[in-house]
C-alpha cells in the first residue's frame, strides 16, 4: 500500500507540474542542447518533454496551438492539487493509519489526474491534426526515440538497483 501511495503521489506531482510551452521551441536543438535533450536527471526528475519541439512549426501553427492550449482551460489549479497532496500527506503521517480515508483521497486524486490527462490528450490530438504529414511523421519518430530512451533509462535504473551496495 505504501508503494502504491508513493507512486500515486509521485506521478501526480510530476504530471501536475508539467505544463507545455507547445510552440516555444520550434527548431531542433543544437550542440550541447542536443546531447542533453530528453535525458533524465536523477536529482531533479524527468526533464520537460515537448512533443512538438523541433517540428519547424509555421507562425500560423504556433498561433493556433497557443490558442487551443489557452482555450482548453488546462491551467491546473495548483492550489487544489496542493490541498489534495497535503491531505494525503496528513493521512500518511498520522499515528493511526485509516486505510479507507487514504483510499478515498487516492481515488479523488486519481480521478482528477485522469480528467487532466484526458483533456490534455484531446488538446494534443487537435494540435497533432494541425501538423503537415511530414511534421506528423517527425512527431511520431520523436515519440519513438523518446520511448526508446525511456526504456533504456529504466533498464539502467533497474540494473543499478539490482547491484549490491558497496
Amino acid at each position: 500500500m505504501r508503494k502504491l501511495t508513493a507512486m500515486i503521489v509521485a506521478s501526480t506531482l510530476a504530471l501536475s507540474s508539467a505544463s507545455f510551452a507547445f510552440a516555444a521551441e520550434t527548431t531542433p536543438a543544437t550542440g550541447a542542447q542536443a546531447q542533453t535533450q530528453g535525458k533524465m536527471e536523477h536529482h531533479k526528475g524527468p526533464r520537460q518533454f515537448n512533443p512538438f519541439a523541433g517540428l519547424n512549426l509555421t507562425e500560423q501553427q504556433r498561433t493556433q496551438m497557443k490558442a487551443l492550449w489557452k482555450d482548453s482551460g488546462m491551467h491546473h489549479d495548483r492550489g487544489e492539487m496542493k490541498k489534495q497532496m497535503d491531505t494525503l500527506h496528513g493521512l500518511v503521517a498520522s499515528n493511526n493509519f485509516d486505510e479507507a480515508k487514504v483510499k478515498g483521497e487516492i481515488d479523488q486524486i486519481s480521478q482528477a489526474q485522469s480528467a487532466r490527462m484526458l483533456e490534455r490528450a484531446k488538446i494534443e490530438n487537435k494540435m497533432y491534426n494541425l501538423l503537415t504529414p511530414e511534421q506528423q511523421k517527425q512527431f511520431n519518430e520523436n515519440y519513438q526515440k523518446r520511448a526508446e530512451k525511456m526504456a533504456e533509462h529504466h533498464r539502467e535504473h533497474k540494473a543499478d538497483a539490482a547491484k549490491p551496495a558497496a
